[in-house]
C-alpha cells in the first residue's frame, strides 16, 4: 500500500473513531459555517453589484446631463459670436478702430511721447509685471525678445492701454480711454463700455478685433500683451489665436466659426486658452475677424455645478471633467479644488512628472497640465461610449462613465467618475455590521449546537452504557424510554429486545436444568440419573435440589448416579456430589454411583474425600443389577 493510501487510510479511520456528539458538532459548525459564509457572500456580492449599477447610473445621468450642457454651451457661443460678427455696433466698432489706430502714429509723432521714452516705458512693465508673471506659471519662459512688439504701432498701443494704464495688472480693462486726446481714444471710450459689457455679461475672458489687412489686433477688452500685435509677423503668429483668426479670415461666410483648443497662451501668463473666431463682413467686404478668448472658468462651473458636487449626488469623490485629445484635462480636478496640498501629494505618488506638477502649483490650475490617460479616456478618445471600473489619474480605483463629445472643432471626451470605496461603502458597512453579528451569534450557535448534540446523543450513551451492562449479563439493567422520536424508538425496541432475552435466557436456563438432571426410572423403586458434561459445586447442588424433589415425588428406594459422561472430577465436585448422595440417603433412597474412572477413582483415593457408605459401581449396568438384586 502507498504512503498516500495510507495516510488517507488513517484519517479515515479517525474519522470513524470520533465519537458521535462530536460528528455532530462537527457537522454542525461545518454546515453553520458554510450557510452563514455562503449567506454572507452572496448578499455582499448582491449588495456590491446594486451599489455598482447604482454608482453606474448615476454617473451615467449626470454625464449625460454634462454632455448635453457642454454642447449646448459651446454651440451657444457659436451662436453668439456669429450674431456679435454680424451686429452693426461691432462692424462699425472695427472699422472705427482700424481707422484710427492707422493715423495713431501720426496724432502723437508732435505732443506724445519720444520713442525712447515709449519702449522704456513699455520695456520697465515687461520686465516688472509680464515677465515675472510668466515665468512664476511657466519654467519654459522665454527672454523679453520673444513677446516684444514687432513694430512701432504696436508698441504705442501698448504703452498708451497697458503700460501707462493706471489700473492693475486684471484690472487694465477698466479703463475706458487714455488721456492722449487721440481719435483711437475717442473710439475706444465710445465702444469700450458695450464690448466690456458684452464680455462681463456673458462671461468671456477677453474679446478682440482684428483687422484683415494689416492682421492687427486694433482692439482687447482685456488689454494683455496681445493688444496692437499683429498676428501675421508679430510674436503670437504661432498661437492659437493666430490660427483661428487665419481660419476665419479664409472662410468666405459670415456664418463660419472657428474653435481651437486650450493651450497655454503667453499674453494670458502662460494660462490656457482657447479661442473662437468669426469673419466681420459688411455688404460682402472682409472687414477683419471677432475672436472671443473663452471662459475657462464658466466651462468649470458647467462642469462642476458651481462646484456644488454633492448637490447633484456625486457625494465626497464624484467629479465630471473634459479630456483632450492630448490626454490632458480640459477642467479643473476637483481635487485640486477642494484640497491642493493632498492633490498635488496624490498625483506626484501617481507618477506624473515633478515639472508638471510644479506647474499645476504655480498656476493653480490642472487644465491642460494634469495628464489622464486612463482606460476610460483611451477608449472614450476611440470613439466609444460606455461604463468601467479602473484607477483613474490619481491611481484610485473609480467607477466611470464616459462618452465622447458633439462639438464641432473639439475633440474632447466627458468623464463622469466616483471612488469605487465611496460608491461601495454602504455595502461595506452592510458587510461589517453583518460580521459583528455573525460574531454576536456565533456563541449562541455554538451554544445551541452543544445542546443539540448533547440532547441527541445523551440517550444513545444511555443506551450504549446498557448495552454494556447486558454485554456483562446483568439483564436486569432497564432501558429509559422518555422520547417520543427515532431515538425514543430504538429505546423501546432496545428495552423489548432486553425483556425478550431475560425471558430467553431464563426458559433456556429451565430446560437446561431439566436436561442436566434428568431422573429416569428403570424400574419401580430404581431411578438413573445420568450425568454428562463438566460439573461445578453450583450444578452439584442443583442436582442434589432436583434429586431430592423427585426421589421426593417419585418414593423411588435406589438412585444411581451415573458419572460415565463426566469427564473430570476435583476435590470440591466429588464432595458434592457425595452431598448429593448423603440427600438421597436422608429421603430413604440408597444412591449408587457408577461409571467413575480410574484417573477419578485413584485422584478420589488419594484426597480426603470419605466415601464410606456410598455403593459404587464399575458400569450403569452393574449399579442397576445391585438395585435390582436388593430389591428382589
Amino acid at each position: 500500500m502507498s504512503p498516500e493510501s495510507e495516510r488517507a487510510g488513517a484519517s479515515s479511520q479517525g474519522l470513524r473513531d470520533l465519537s458521535i456528539r462530536l460528528r455532530v458538532l462537527s457537522v454542525l459548525a461545518i454546515v453553520t459555517i458554510i450557510s452563514v459564509g455562503t449567506m454572507a457572500a452572496v448578499a455582499y456580492r448582491l449588495g456590491v453589484s446594486t451599489s455598482e449599477q447604482q454608482a453606474l447610473d448615476l454617473l451615467t445621468s449626470v454625464r449625460e446631463l454634462k454632455g448635453r450642457q457642454i454642447e449646448g454651451y459651446f454651440e451657444t457661443i457659436r451662436d453668439q459670436v456669429v450674431t456679435q460678427s454680424e451686429n452693426l455696433m461691432v462692424v462699425e466698432a472695427l472699422r472705427e478702430f482700424t481707422a484710427a489706430a492707422r493715423t495713431l502714429e501720426n496724432e502723437l509723432l508732435a505732443s506724445g511721447p519720444s520713442a525712447s521714452d515709449l519702449d522704456l516705458g513699455l520695456r520697465l512693465y515687461y520686465q516688472d509685471e509680464f515677465l515675472p508673471r510668466l515665468s512664476a506659471n511657466s519654467d519654459d519662459a522665454g527672454p523679453l525678445s520673444e513677446y516684444w512688439p514687432s513694430d512701432g504701432l504696436g508698441r504705442l498701443l501698448q504703452y498708451l492701454y497697458v503700460s501707462s494704464n493706471p489700473f492693475a495688472v486684471g484690472s487694465k480693462h477698466l479703463l475706458d480711454r487714455a488721456e492722449a486726446g487721440t481719435r483711437y481714444d475717442a473710439v475706444h471710450g465710445r465702444y469700450h463700455p458695450l464690448l466690456r459689457s458684452f464680455l462681463e455679461r456673458f462671461g468671456y475672458y477677453d474679446v478682440f478685433l482684428v483687422d484683415a489687412q494689416t492682421h492687427r489686433i486694433v482692439y482687447s477688452v482685456f488689454k494683455e500683451v496681445d493688444f496692437g500685435t499683429t498676428l501675421e509677423a508679430g510674436p503670437y503668429r504661432e498661437s492659437n489665436l493666430a490660427s483661428v483668426y487665419r481660419a476665419a479670415l479664409a472662410a468666405g461666410s459670415a456664418a463660419f466659426t472657428r474653435l481651437e483648443d486650450f493651450e497655454p497662451y503667453a499674453p494670458s501668463y502662460g494660462a490656457q486658452a482657447s479661442f473662437i473666431a468669426s469673419p466681420v463682413m459688411q455688404d460682402g467686404e472682409l472687414l477683419g475677424v471677432l475672436v472671443f478668448q473663452l471662459p475657462l472658468d464658466r466651462i468649470n462651473d458647467v462642469m462642476t455645478s458651481g462646484a456644488a458636487w454633492q448637490a447633484t449626488g456625486l457625494g465626497e469623490s464624484g467629479e465630471s471633467y473634459l479630456v483632450g485629445p492630448d490626454y490632458r484635462l480640459r477642467t479643473e480636478s476637483r481635487f485640486l479644488v477642494e484640497d491642493v496640498e493632498a492633490y498635488l501629494t496624490a498625483i506626484g505618488e501617481a507618477g506624473v512628472p515633478p515639472a508638471t506638477v510644479r506647474s499645476i502649483e504655480a498656476q493653480g490650475s490642472a487644465v491642460g497640465l494634469q495628464p489622464v490617460r486612463t482606460r476610460g479616456t483611451e477608449l472614450a478618445l476611440g470613439g466609444e461610449t460606455g461604463v468601467a471600473r479602473f484607477p483613474d489619474y490619481r491611481d484610485v480605483e473609480v467607477f466611470s462613465s464616459f462618452r465622447p463629445l458633439s462639438i464641432p472643432d473639439l475633440d474632447w471626451v466627458l468623464m463622469s467618475e466616483i471612488d469605487a470605496a465611496e460608491a461601495l461603502s454602504p455595502v461595506v458597512a452592510q458587510r461589517n455590521r453583518m460580521l459583528l453579528w455573525v460574531a454576536l451569534l456565533l456563541p449562541l450557535l455554538g451554544a445551541l449546537a452543544v445542546w443539540f448534540a448533547g440532547n441527541l446523543t445523551r440517550p444513545i450513551r444511555a443506551l450504549s452504557v446498557t448495552a454494556s451492562q447486558l454485554a456483562s449479563g446483568d439483564l436486569e439493567a432497564q432501558v429509559e424510554v422518555d422520547r417520543g422520536d427515532e431515538i425514543g424508538e430504538l429505546a423501546g425496541s432496545f428495552e423489548a429486545m432486553r425483556v425478550s432475552l431475560r425471558e430467553l435466557i431464563d426458559r433456556q436456563n429451565r430446560s437446561i436444568e431439566a436436561l442436566s438432571t434428568p431422573l429416569i426410572p428403570i424400574h419401580d423403586d430404581v431411578v438413573v440419573l445420568p450425568l454428562v458434561g463438566e460439573l461445578d459445586t453450583a450444578r452439584c447442588e442443583q442436582l442434589r435440589q432436583s434429586l431430592t424433589s423427585q426421589l421426593h415425588e417419585k418414593g423411588a428406594r435406589f438412585a444411581i448416579l451415573d458419572l460415565t459422561g463426566v469427564p473430570n472430577l476435583d476435590d470440591d465436585v466429588a464432595q458434592g456430589l457425595l452431598k448429593v448422595a448423603r440427600s438421597a440417603g436422608l429421603l430413604g433412597a440408597r444412591a449408587i454411583i457408577s461409571g467413575v474412572r480410574p484417573e477419578m477413582a485413584a485422584r478420589m483415593a488419594e484426597s480426603n474425600v470419605d466415601i464410606h457408605g456410598i455403593v459404587t459401581a464399575r458400569t450403569l449396568r452393574d449399579a442397576i443389577e445391585i438395585a435390582v438384586e436388593h430389591e428382589n
